[in-house]
Order: structure tokens, then sequence, then C-alpha cells
């Protein structure tokens, strides 16, 4: 049996490599975009693209990077880094190994409670992608045949997994929006909803560290002042080294909590 493993798929850009200072001066990315297609982006993708930004959606999609050694790794390392993903499938989509692979960490994000994704099924029916029928399924199983020679292949069987929970999510299909700008306006509405629900997670905890920071400085405040007046014979409470000490600690705390999170 073949070891599968996630491969690179050539791809073609003109944009420059991007290094790791500029991926850390980047802002975050709200949205990933996975999808096949040369057509698809200069056609369809780029209106959903544009639509996106003009209501101020931070969008990412693969084309943005350049092949390298490390590219596959950067743009796991983009879903990562992302609130939310659209999976636009489409006949053409199980053709590559890149958009499979991709899928497959998008879906593990996903069952983390780490990532929102919406499937998007443009020309493609539902239960095609669900079930592996029709072009999207003949494409599969060549794929598949082709790269593993077998469908009990790791990876084959991680593929089919991450296709079949993702698209069994509540998503939105060209059957019902049968004309590409009405399928863009509701990918606009709908992904800018569930943005709004993550960042109204993302206002609580805020909040929530606001809430401690403000606590932490009266605490501080409270030791520093009222302490070494009630008690003249504690004299830590009275030195400025403890209150900036105090602070520190709680900005050091937090950093590390926001690292880990």
């Amino acid at each position: 049996m073949t070891t599968a493993t996630q491969t690179q798929p050539q791809r073609d850009s003109s944009e420059p490599e991007l290094s790791t200072l500029d991926l850390l001066l980047q802002p975050r990315p709200q949205l990933f975009i996975n999808f096949r297609g040369k057509e698809l982006r200069n056609g369809f993708l780029s209106h959903v693209v544009k639509s996106l930004k003009e209501v101020g959606i931070n969008v990412f999609i693969d084309s943005l990077e350049r092949r390298g050694v490390d590219t596959f790794e950067r743009l796991l390392a983009r879903i990562d880094n992302s609130k939310m993903a659209l999976a636009i499938f489409s006949n053409k989509y199980t053709q590559s190994d890149w958009c499979l692979n991709e899928l497959v960490r998008m879906d593990e994000r996903m069952k983390e409670g780490k990532l929102v994704v919406i499937p998007i099924f443009y020309r493609v029916s539902t239960e095609e992608v669900k079930n592996f029928q029709g072009k999207f399924g003949r494409n599969f199983r060549e794929m598949v045949m082709r790269r593993f020679g077998t469908f009990d292949a790791p990876m084959a069987q991680r593929w089919m997994i991450a296709v079949t929970s993702i698209a069994s999510k509540m998503g939105l299909t060209s059957e019902v929006y049968s004309i590409d700008s009405k399928l863009v306006e509701e990918i606009v509405k709908t992904t800018s909803r569930q943005l709004g629900h993550v960042s109204s997670a993302n206002l609580s905890t805020i909040y929530q560290v606001t809430l401690e920071f403000y606590v932490a400085f009266f605490v501080a405040i409270f030791c520093t002042v009222f302490i070494p007046s009630a008690f003249t014979h504690v004299k830590i409470f009275s030195s400025p080294q403890w209150f900036v000490a105090h602070m520190f600690s709680f900005i050091v705390r937090k950093a590390f909590y926001w690292l880990m999170s």
C-alpha cells in the first residue's frame, strides 16, 4: 500500500514570496477561501472576494501565496489563523489534492471549535458532493487511484471524511441561487452575519480582560496607598517597584493566555 502524505501541488502565481516578517506584520485573516480552478478564481470567486472586501471583510485566498518549499505549511497556518472559512465545492474541486488537504485541516479546526466553515456548492448539487456522485465523484475516484492506487489509503479516507463532514453542514448552493450575483449576495450576508457572532465572542473576551485589568489596577493602588498607611511596618507595598511588578505580571499572564488559546 502506498503511504499517504500531504503533498504540495504546483500553483502558478506572480506574487512575491512572503517572508516570516511579512506574515507577522499582515493583519490576521478573517476569512480563508478554499477552492479549485483558475476559471473559478478569475470569474465567480473574483466577484465574491470583491464583494466581501467592500463590506470590510479581510479575505485570504491561496493565490496570494507563491509556491515554495514551505508554502503548504504557510497555507495551513493561514487556516489556523482564520476565524472563518468558505469551502467552494465545484465539479473540478476533487481534481486537486491541494484543496482536499486544506479541507482536512479546515475540518479538524472546525471540530475543535476554532473555525466556522460554510460550504458553498457552486454548480454542483449537495448530494453529488456528500455522496461523491457525478463529475465530482468521478474526479475524486480518479485522483485517489492516481495518487494512492487504493481507497484504503489513510489520506484518501481523511479526504472522504472531511468532504462528507463539511458538505453536511448548512451552506449555500447554486440550486437555490441559480444566478451568480444572487449567490454572491447571500455569501456576503451569511459571512457577515457569522463573523458578527465570532466578533461578539471576541468582544466578550476583551470585556473580561478589561475588567480584570481594572481589578488588578485598583488592587495595586489599594495595596500601594492604603496598606502602608494602615500598617506602617509593612514596607513592601509602598515601593513603586511593587506596583509596576504587579501590573507587569498581569500583562505577562494575559499575553501567555492569548498565545496558548
